[in-house]
């Protein structure tokens, strides 16, 4: 299965995200948005797995679980990767994300210790759209300008998930394999 290491956000985020993608539009760029359900953070892509690696990965996310507590986040403001030259990627960003990061920092290390690759350094973030082309690149900067600071709401970090990917024509369906709930 294709696989990633995920922690979800609330129904409340969530639509004000798509209130978001509906803000930036699709006439300045051809932006495939991430549907309301697909919305989260991924911590780390696994790419294909086998049942036996799955296990492992399980394991793994179980230990790292236990040490983190749950703990409430804020989803603000709107960037883009690479850069605000050629945007590609269009994402939220994440504030108070020291426990995030904490925890991403342990997956990294025991996802190296089960032979994967190393990610990029992590940074916390939920993409909301991927650009296909740029149509008017000056209408698109300023409709992301407009949402820099956007508070999007809060979220309690309750659990990691590890979710599958299954790619279809219309885009990814995401599937919750196992979730790891935090300490209380």
């Amino acid at each position: 299965m294709r696989a990633f290491i995920a922690i979800d956000v609330n129904e409340g985020v969530r639509n004000n995200l798509v209130k978001a993608q509906e803000r930036v539009g699709t006439k300045a760029a051809k932006i495939k948005f991430v549907e309301p359900e697909n919305l989260h953070i991924t911590i780390k892509f696994l790419g294909e797995i086998n049942e036996a690696t799955a296990e492992e990965v399980k394991k793994a996310l179980a230990e790292i679980a236990k040490k983190y507590r749950k703990h409430r986040v804020r989803v603000k403001g709107i960037g883009v990767f690479p850069n605000p030259n050629y945007v590609r990627v269009i994402w939220a960003g994440i504030e108070n994300d020291e426990g995030i990061k904490a925890i991403a920092r342990d997956v990294e290390r025991e996802m190296r210790r089960l032979g994967f690759k190393k990610d990029k350094d992590f940074v916390a973030h939920i993409t909301i759209g991927r650009v296909k082309f740029v149509r008017d690149k000056l209408e698109l900067e300023m409709a992301l300008k407009d949402l820099a600071n956007e508070d999007f709401g809060e979220f309690d970090v309750e659990a990691i998930e590890l979710k599958k990917s299954t790619l279809t024509p219309k885009g990814p369906i995401y599937e919750t394999v196992a979730r790891f709930e935090l300490a209380e």
